[in-house]
Parts: structure tokens; C-alpha cells; sequence
């Protein structure tokens, strides 16, 4: 049974008329702020805020908003260069017929992968629980649908050679030694890892929970501890190399990095033998975005954890054997770091810089390792509601492109984009 009709059994039937009436009351009480995809805003100017090009890292800036259901391209000026966006029932008509709980919970776009040609692969949710992971779609640089898989995923992939790897989600039981039933007496939700091959067809399926009870290290009593019908959350996945997976005590190439949010835990993956082979837990609460530096350390976007009073998220970069950070972006007292509810994210830039997605605040930011802001960006889609001045959020994905990466910038026949 999915949650999508457990909210539908609270809120009792509604068709027709009353459906619509119920709908429209609770979009009143609620508004876009219950989403999820807008929150307050603390700017009131948009754009490009704060720019030092002599210590910027040069490129162009790729974004998803969820709300929007689109991908945008923005040059260092903040000016819009190219956007990718397909109308919700062309990219998941299946969509159509979920239990949205009177249209509330509707389609978003959490992220995606970018290729040089201009190809785009997304990641869409439908927050009808019944229906929160779904197929994965590639677009070319027209915004065109090349293909729809059907496994379905939710929150990030990775892209490594002509695989792609996907968070998934399924309600079923739990394996037998992880069988306590939760609080609702409901499924958990199991998630896991679909490989898919570059069609976007399904070549293996592996699930986190399963790894967990062949782990034999004690982590599965985290699932127990949790009961939640959703006690993982993995939210971030990325595929060890040959150069990364030496730094995580007893991985190999083709592990998976993990980041699993209701746990606040980072785990790894072997994929061959369905196992969880290295779990770390820290300082940080409720964390997105794990992934791998070249000099072996973790960078992660903590949205919870933040220790001074201003601001309640941060950035980490952290050393995998030990789990003590060795460097830290909190903002300020005056300019607060802060996507406690959802989302964000970081990059660690080729000049050593650390672009920063502060997804609830509708923010990005660039800054050099002594903490200092030399890239201020503010998206420039926001809302007034009930009096309450309300900006979009950033999706999960947020990279800083190399010019070589988009290569497609460069043919004349590209449709005109408006900055």
C-alpha cells in the first residue's frame, strides 16, 4: 500500500466538485510554501549579487528548479544562455493519474546529467507517495524526449561511461531479520541502485536494505531504531573510481558512495556482491550530496548540523577514516548559510573554490578556501503569497561547467535564448 492512499484514506474520498473544493481550501491554508519548492525570501534582489572574476572559477552554471519542471545554463553575468523544459505530461504523462492529494503534490524536477552535445537526462518526483520515484528521462538539446526508461528513480544519478546509475524505490517488506514492523504497521520503503545501460534500459537492480543485512556490521539496527516507513532517504549516489575508491577503507572501482539522509550515515556500496562494505556517521544531520575529492577527503552539504547559532547548515569536506572535518563553510552572522529543510549541495571548483547550492534560499555561492564569497548568484523566480514574499528553490544538482563541457553552445543552429 502506498502513502499516496493512506493520505487519501485521512482526507476521505473526494471526486467531483469536492475534490476540487478541497483541494483549493488546503491550497489556501498551505500554499506554495508547503510544497517544498518555495520558502521565504531573504534577498529581494535576484541575479548575479557578488562577482570577483580574478578569483572566480570561469564557466557557466547549470541549475534545476523542482517547481518549474526546467534546467538552466547561466553565464558568470547570470544571464540565462540556455534552458531545457518539457510540460509535465510529456515527460511523465504516467503522472497524470497518481494520487496527488488534491493536486497538491505535484510533478518537480530534483536534477539531472548535462552531456557535451546537449543532451539532458533528468531526475523527476511526484510526492505522492505511491508514486515517488519515477522513470528517468533524456532529452536532446531541444528539449526533445529521446527516451523513457522504465525503472524509475528518484533524487540523483551518475553517469560513468555508457552506464548510468540511479536511486530507486519500491514498497515491500523488509528481509527477515529486518522484519519489526514500524509505528503505522505499514511497508518500509525499500530503495536501492538500478545500473542502466546508456538506452536507459535496466541491466541490475540492488537493494540498500539487503546490503545492509549482508553487511553483518551492525547498521541494519539503524533501520529498526528508525521505525519509519522511509528509514534510509539515500539522496546522493556516486561511483568510486580507480583513483577514489583507495581512500575508503576495503573499497574497489565501481562501488557506490551513498548518502543516506534519515540516518544521517554515508555508506559504500559494492554492487557484486550486494553488500554494504563501510558506513561513517558525524557531526552532520540530514546531509546531501556526498561525494569524493581528489585528495580522498568527502565534501557534503550538512543541512542540519550546523554548530553556530546563525546558521544551521554548512558545507564539509571531511576525512573518510576518521570522520573529522578538515574544513568547514558556515557563513557569517550577517549572511547565514541556511537549507535546513531540503536539498542543496556543493562542488569543489578547479581553482580549489567550493561552489555551494543554499537550495532553500534560492542561493548560490562560490568561495575560496579562507571562506571568502567571490560568486553571489539569487534565482530570479519568486512569488508573493498571503503577504509573504516567497523564492524558488534549487533543485538538487547544481555544477559549475567548463566551456569544453558545453560544447553545444557553439551551433549556430541552437534556438535563441532569452538572457
Amino acid at each position: 500500500m502506498g502513502l499516496g492512499f493512506f493520505l487519501g484514506a485521512l482526507a476521505g474520498p473526494q471526486t467531483g466538485a469536492d475534490a476540487r473544493t478541497g483541494g483549493l481550501k488546503l491550497q489556501a491554508l498551505y500554499g506554495k510554501a508547503w510544497t517544498g519548492n518555495w520558502f521565504r525570501d531573504r534577498f529581494r534582489r535576484a541575479g548575479v549579487l557578488r562577482y570577483d572574476p580574478a578569483r572566480a572559477q570561469p564557466g557557466y552554471t547549470l541549475y534545476t528548479l523542482p517547481a518549474d519542471l526546467s534546467a538552466h545554463l547561466i553565464d558568470m553575468e547570470g544571464h540565462e544562455v540556455y534552458r531545457w523544459r518539457v510540460p509535465k505530461d510529456e515527460a511523465i504523462p504516467e503522472a497524470n493519474g497518481a494520487r496527488t492529494l488534491f493536486g497538491l503534490l505535484q510533478p518537480q524536477v530534483e536534477g539531472g546529467h548535462l552531456f557535451p552535445n546537449g543532451d539532458m537526462i533528468l531526475v523527476y518526483e511526484v510526492k505522492a507517495l505511491n508514486f515517488f520515484a519515477t522513470p528517468l528521462v533524456k532529452f536532446d538539446k531541444n528539449s526533445h524526449v529521446l527516451w523513457r526508461t522504465k525503472a524509475i528513480a528518484h533524487h540523483a544519478i551518475d553517469v560513468v561511461n555508457d552506464k548510468i546509475y540511479a536511486l530507486n524505490n519500491t514498497f515491500q517488506q523488509l528481509p527477515p531479520k529486518l522484519a519489526v514492523p514500524n509505528l503505522l504497521g505499514l511497508p518500509f520503503i525499500d530503495e536501492g541502485v538500478s545500473v542502466l545501460d546508456a538506452n536507459g534500459a535496466e541491466l541490475s537492480s540492488h537493494s540498500i536494505l539487503k546490503a545492509m543485512e549482508n553487511a553483518n556490521i551492525g547498521i541494519a539496527d539503524e533501520v529498526l531504531a528508525s521505525y519509519s516507513i522511509a528509514p534510509l532517504h539515500s539522496n546522493s549516489i556516486e561511483v568510486l573510481t580507480a583513483q577514489t575508491a583507495p581512500f575508503i577503507p576495503g573499497a574497489k572501482p565501481g562501488n557506490v558512495l551513498l548518502s543516506l539522509r534519515n540516518l544521517d550515515m554515508l555508506v559504500v556500496m559494492d554492487l557484486e556482491n550486494d553488500k554494504i562494505i563501510w558506513a561513517l556517521r558525524g557531526g552532520w544531520r540530514k546531509q546531501h550530496d556526498a561525494k569524493m575529492l581528489p585528495n580522498g577527503h568527502i565534501l557534503l552539504f550538512d543541512n542540519q548540523g550546523g554548530l553556530m547559532q546563525h546558521s544551521p547548515s554548512r558545507v564539509l569536506e571531511i576525512d573518510p577514516n576518521t570522520g573529522g572535518i578538515v574544513w568547514s563553510y558556515e557563513g557569517t552572522e550577517d549572511d547565514p548559510l541556511d537549507s535546513a529543510e531540503n536539498r542543496g549541495g556543493a562542488q569543489r571548483l578547479a581553482n580549489g573554490n567550493t561552489l555551494i547550492n543554499e537550495a532553500d534560499s534560492g542561493r548560490l555561492l562560490e568561495v575560496t578556501p579562507d571562506g571568502s564569497v567571490v560568486w553571489e548568484y539569487v534565482v530570479p523566480v519568486s512569488a508573493v503569497e498571503s503577504g509573504q514574499r516567497l523564492i524558488a528553490t534549487f533543485g538538487l544538482d547544481v555544477t559549475r561547467c567548463d566551456p569544453s563541457d558545453v560544447s553545444f553552445l557553439d551551433d549556430k543552429e541552437l534556438p535563441q535564448r532569452s538572457p
